[in-house]
């Protein structure tokens, strides 16, 4: 797996296979879910400890409107 990251990356390796490349699309969407429930749950901790909806915005470097329009109904939910 090293070798194909180097690959993608530039380095000397061989190209990527349609295979590898199939499986690095599947492993990056497997990553960035994870994250997104990750970021779910940090914004729910942030919530209960006080936060404000303007904090987490900046936070996530973006509005309190779109931070509150993104995790609301997540972050408040029982």
């Amino acid at each position: 797996m090293r070798d194909a990251l180097a690959a993608v990356a530039g380095g000397r390796g061989m190209p990527l296979t349609r295979e590898e490349t199939l499986e690095m699309l599947a492993l990056s969407e497997v990553v960035i879910r994870k994250a997104g429930y990750g970021r779910q749950s940090m914004v729910r901790v942030a919530r209960d400890a006080g936060a404000s909806w303007s904090q987490i915005g900046t936070a996530l470097g973006n509005t309190k409107q779109a931070a509150w329009e993104a995790h609301t109904r997540w972050a408040e939910a029982l």
